[in-house]
């Protein structure tokens, strides 16, 4: 029976959920800081471009809200860039861009959007961008890769997604820019 005044006996499960949970917060409030973003922990992505522009070998296709393309290739960026995503160091220079742009053994799907958006990461580099671009063919279409740019200027390093595949596919099937298959 207990008493006025008198304390209870210590409990050894109550002192190791008390520690866990002040771990928890004080581990997600400095991720939280370091990264400036507290949704770190999403994995989704489900933004609207105001427009999407694939760049076919040298020759570019624009996609303006409304289409049927427009929406399909939203879709899939949507599904991709929801899942896992590592950044790395790797730089969309501005050379490399111009050659998405241009260059015949290139192909580039990109994403502008209307106001800078954040890309949920536990990365701080990749935020504040209106440019997404997802190489499918030539430098770094191997890796994966989507590089973000804000008002052109590219940000620091890439996002690595799982896959790049389902663009190839739709592109392909759609007959919008002939992209040569592989296991990425």
């Amino acid at each position: 029976m207990i008493h006025v005044g008198s304390r209870s006996n210590p409990s050894v499960l109550r002192l190791v959920l008390i520690v866990i949970t002040v771990m928890v917060v004080v581990v997600y409030t400095m991720i939280s800081l370091a990264t400036g973003d507290w949704l770190w922990f999403s994995q989704e992505f489900s933004e609207t471009p105001r427009a999407v522009a694939v760049h076919c070998h040298g020759e570019t296709i624009n996609f303006d809200p409304g289409s049927y393309h427009f929406k399909a290739l939203n879709d899939i960026m949507n599904k991709v860039m929801s899942g896992r995503k590592n950044w790395d160091s790797l730089t969309l220079s501005a050379e490399t861009y111009q050659d998405y742009l241009t260059d015949p053994q290139m192909v580039a799907v990109e994403f502008f959007y209307a106001a800078p958006l954040r890309v949920h990461s536990g990365y701080k580099f990749y935020s504040n961008v209106d440019d997404l671009v997802v190489p499918l063919e030539g430098r770094h279409a191997q890796t994966n890769a989507v590089f973000g740019q804000n008002q052109g200027t590219p940000t620091a390093g890439a996002l690595h997604v799982e896959s790049t595949t389902p663009f190839k596919e739709y592109l392909k099937n759609q007959k919008i820019c002939l992209v040569e298959l592989n296991n990425n």
